[in-house]
């Protein structure tokens, strides 16, 4: 089974002392974008669930082990660290692996 690459963008406001991600994807020809995000360490798997759950892609009655085991099998995360709140908002096209 071929994986969907999620590219999470990382970015640490100096500045305010907060952390920032940004998640994309694409599914079915489709780009799945969360926008500039809180959220620290893996809040980026949250994220995904909420685009997931927002887009009828999941039932939002999954229960957390279906969900983990759902996120592990399905997609493979690329994490990039950014220097500016622009970087992290910028759009890529994304391609399924």
């Amino acid at each position: 089974m071929n994986k969907i690459n999620v590219i999470v963008k990382m970015w640490f406001d100096n500045v305010n002392g907060n952390t920032y991600h940004n998640v994309n994807f694409n599914y079915n020809n489709k780009n799945y974008n969360s926008g500039l995000t809180y959220g620290y360490e893996t809040q980026y798997k949250v994220t995904l669930k909420e685009i997931l759950i927002k887009n009828n892609l999941i039932n939002k009655n999954i229960d957390y082990y279906q969900l983990r085991d759902f996120i592990n099998n399905t997609f493979n995360f690329t994490i990039i660290n950014v220097k500016s709140q622009k970087d992290l908002e910028k759009i890529d096209n994304f391609t399924q692996i």
